[in-house]
């Protein structure tokens, strides 16, 4: 598995806007592409964190060649306070129920 969290830094007022936005411009794409295993939005006051799987690396870095953050930071720019921070993580142990 391969996750990837982006950081975003969003201005109060704004964050309606931005989780509709996000989740028609990132996590209506994200469903369909191979490799998909799930998206979260989380949010808290003045920031939202998005967090991606994917079953491989190669499948995130497919999806990010669509050009969806593009999309995404043209469509947020004035919404957000900063730069998007982003990281990536290897799964190193899961459970579920």
């Amino acid at each position: 598995m391969y996750t990837a969290t982006m950081i975003y830094p969003v201005k109060n007022e704004s964050m309606e806007d931005f989780i509709r936005t996000w989740q028609e411009t990132i996590l209506k794409l994200a469903i369909t592409q191979p490799g998909y295993v799930r998206m979260q939005l989380l949010t808290r006051e003045a920031e939202a964190m998005a967090i991606g799987t994917w079953t491989e690396k190669t499948h995130a870095e497919a999806f990010m060649k669509l050009g969806p953050f593009k999309k995404l930071m043209e469509a947020v720019g004035e919404m957000l306070t900063g730069e998007p921070r982003p990281t990536i993580w290897t799964q190193s142990a899961y459970a579920s129920r």
